[in-house]
């Protein structure tokens, strides 16, 4: 059982989460999930798991990838494009799918929302006009798929484009007053929405160095607060990284992040990407960004 991400045992049973032939899955016995793929394979690169894995894992993704450069959920799903801003992150570093990335990028930047209502008719809330990325396509942006859009943008130096610039104001626009994000819905017949700590530190992770640290203190404020509490791997996870990346001290959080491992024991293994996303916290002790600019990942093998 899984007790200590430095443990071998820990990148085994990562590794072991790749089929031959199907890709990596979200569960022991599961079917192929190109999110759990893409967080599998940071997680690896991460922590210094088998290279070859994350080859074949990153192949198989991009066996996914349709003509126009989208990577859905799944052929059957084609507009449920999110997982594309994940895989440029599990291509990055890569010359071999450099293409891929490219290819992902472009549609991540031409791709059209909902049309944008006209401001007249929108209710009070957040502003409806701001562009960013949603689950589906042709329907609203939501915060989680704008945040990992943005990820990737920083990851391939694409943050000058216009698009980049308002994935950023949608992420601030959606901030609720008191601090905090949930899935994206700032008030609801006239009552502010309550925060989560998941998309909180989603958010946070995606704003770090972006915006002024005055403009998002409600919201650290708010996983400060959080943090102690949490215990659900995704949510505490993301916590971590959310305020590692903006230099914030989380008490004990490798005490932490062990017994959300130690919990597999009584409620069995984790879920792909919940275990990804706690070995990333474990190893990128200053947030993803920073892991994603490391000088290892050019002119990768």
């Amino acid at each position: 059982m899984l007790l200590d991400p430095n443990d071998k045992w820990h990148l085994k049973a990562l590794e072991e989460r790749y089929v031959e032939g199907v890709g990596v899955v979200n569960r022991p016995g599961g079917s192929f999930r190109p999110d759990a793929a893409c967080w599998a394979i940071l997680a690896l690169r991460a922590a210094g798991g088998d290279a070859r894995v994350v080859e074949n894992a990153r192949r198989l993704l991009a066996d996914t990838q349709t003509q126009d450069g989208r990577v859905p959920v799944s052929a059957e799903q084609p507009d449920a494009y999110w997982p594309t801003a994940l895989a440029v992150l599990a291509w990055h570093g890569a010359p071999q799918y450099q293409e891929s990335q490219a290819r992902a990028l472009q549609f991540l930047l031409e791709c059209a929302e909902v049309k944008t209502p006209d401001p007249s008719e929108a209710l009070p809330g957040h502003d409806v006009t701001i562009k960013g990325w949603a689950w589906i396509a042709g329907t609203h942006p939501w915060v989680e798929p704008t945040a990992y859009v943005i990820l990737a943008l920083r990851a391939c130096g694409r943050m000058t484009h216009w698009r980049a610039q308002g994935g950023v104001h949608l992420l601030l626009d959606r901030q609720l007053p008191s601090g905090g994000w949930n899935y994206g819905n700032t008030f609801t017949f006239g009552t502010e929405s309550r925060p989560t700590a998941e998309t909180t530190g989603i958010g946070l992770q995606a704003l770090a160095g972006l915006t002024p640290k005055d403009s998002v203190k409600n919201s650290i404020a708010y996983m400060q607060s959080e943090v102690a509490l949490l215990h659900a791997p995704l949510s505490l996870a993301w916590a971590i990284l959310a305020l590692h990346a903006w230099q914030e001290t989380v008490d004990r959080p490798q005490e932490r992040i062990l017994q959300a491992l130690a919990r597999q024991k009584k409620f069995g293994p984790h879920d792909t990407v919940s275990l990804s996303l706690l070995t990333l916290a474990w190893h990128c002790r200053t947030g993803l960004v920073d892991f994603f600019e490391r000088a290892d990942w050019q002119g990768e093998k």
